[in-house]
C-alpha cells in the first residue's frame, strides 16, 4: 500500500514523497511577471519543508491573461533567466518545480489585461469583473500557441512539470463551462466540443515539451455554480485528457461566483471539512480507471 512519505514518480520526475504543494497566488513578480530574488527564497524555505513537489503561483501565457499585480509571468523568452533561478532555489533543498501554465479570460479587469478581457463569448457573468470581448478563432489559435511556447521556456528553465490551469474560472474552464461559453463554432455546443479548445492547449504544450517531460492539469470537478460545469462534465474532460496522456490530474472546483463554495472557501476548521473535493477526485478517478480498462 502506498504510504504519503514513499517516493514516487510522475512520468520521469522523481519525487521524494507524495506530497505536493497546489498553486497560489504570492504576489511577489515583477510588473512584467518576471520572479523575484523574494519569491524563489519564499519557494526555497518552501521546498526545506520537505514538499516533494511545488506548484507555482498561476503564470500567464500572455499580457491579457494577467489577473493580479504580482503575478508570475511566462509570456516571453527573457523571463527564463530568473525562472532558472526558482527553480534552482527548489532543487537546492531537494524539491521539483511545476510551473502552473494559465490565461485568466474574462476573470481579469482592463487595468491589468492591459485592454478589454477577452473569454469564449462576449458575455456579463458574475464571475467577470467586466465585459469580455468574445475571441475569434483565430486568438484561440494564437492562445494555444502562447500555452505551448510558454511551456517550453518552463522546461528550458530547467523547471520540472508544467500543469495546465483548467479550473477556477479561467479561460480553459471559461470553454469548458455551459454558462460561460455560447459559442455555435466548433468549440461551443455539447461537452465534447467544448473541451476543444482544452485538448488543443494540451496538445500544443506535449508537442512543445515532448514526451517523456511530465504535463499536469487542474481541472474542477464542479463550478458549483448553477448552469456551470457539472462532475459529468469534468468526468467527460477528464477521459479526453487521459486518452490524450496526460500525466496527472489535480481536481478542484468552485469560481469567483460559487458562494461558500470558491476555490478558496473560509471556516475550514476540522479534517472533515478539509475534503470538500474528495468526492469529486473519487468520481473522476473511479470514471477514468474504468475508461482506461475498457480501452
Amino acid at each position: 500500500m502506498r504510504k504519503l512519505f514513499d517516493e514516487t514518480r510522475i512520468k520521469g520526475m522523481h519525487l521524494a514523497n507524495r506530497l505536493v504543494r497546489s498553486a497560489t497566488w504570492e504576489g511577489m513578480c515583477a510588473d512584467d511577471g518576471h520572479p523575484t530574488r523574494k519569491l524563489a527564497e519564499y519557494y526555497r524555505t518552501l521546498a526545506s519543508g520537505r514538499v516533494g513537489l511545488l506548484i507555482s503561483g498561476y503564470a500567464y501565457v500572455r499580457p491579457d491573461g494577467k489577473q493580479l499585480p504580482g503575478q508570475l509571468g511566462i509570456y516571453r523568452d527573457e523571463v527564463v533567466p530568473d525562472l532558472a533561478l526558482l527553480a534552482e532555489s527548489v532543487h537546492r533543498e531537494g524539491g521539483k518545480l511545476c510551473i502552473q501554465l494559465v490565461h485568466c479570460g474574462g476573470q481579469t479587469t482592463t487595468t491589468y489585461a492591459g485592454g478589454q478581457p477577452v473569454a469564449p463569448s462576449a458575455l456579463k457573468v458574475d464571475q467577470y469583473p467586466e465585459m469580455p470581448a468574445g475571441l475569434t478563432t483565430e486568438d484561440i489559435r494564437t492562445i494555444v500557441e502562447c500555452f505551448g511556447a510558454a511551456a517550453r521556456r518552463a522546461k528550458d528553465s530547467g523547471c520540472d512539470a508544467v500543469q495546465i490551469h483548467a479550473a477556477h474560472g479561467y479561460l480553459i474552464n471559461q470553454f469548458l463551462s455551459p454558462l460561460t461559453n455560447r459559442r455555435d463554432d466548433g468549440y461551443g455546443g455539447n461537452a465534447e466540443s467544448r473541451c476543444r479548445f482544452m485538448l488543443e492547449v494540451y496538445r500544443s504544450v506535449r508537442k512543445a515539451v515532448g514526451h517523456e517531460f511530465p504535463v499536469l492539469a487542474k481541472l474542477n470537478g464542479s463550478d458549483n455554480l448553477d448552469g456551470g460545469l457539472t462532475l459529468d462534465d469534468a468526468v467527460i474532460a477528464a477521459r479526453i485528457l487521459d486518452d490524450e496522456g496526460i500525466d496527472a490530474i489535480e481536481v478542484s472546483g468552485g469560481t469567483p461566483a460559487s458562494g461558500d463554495k470558491t476555490p478558496v472557501r473560509q471556516g475550514i476548521e476540522s479534517r472533515e471539512k478539509e475534503e470538500y473535493n474528495l468526492p469529486l477526485a473519487y468520481r473522476i478517478k473511479r470514471q477514468i480507471l474504468s475508461h482506461s480498462h475498457a480501452r
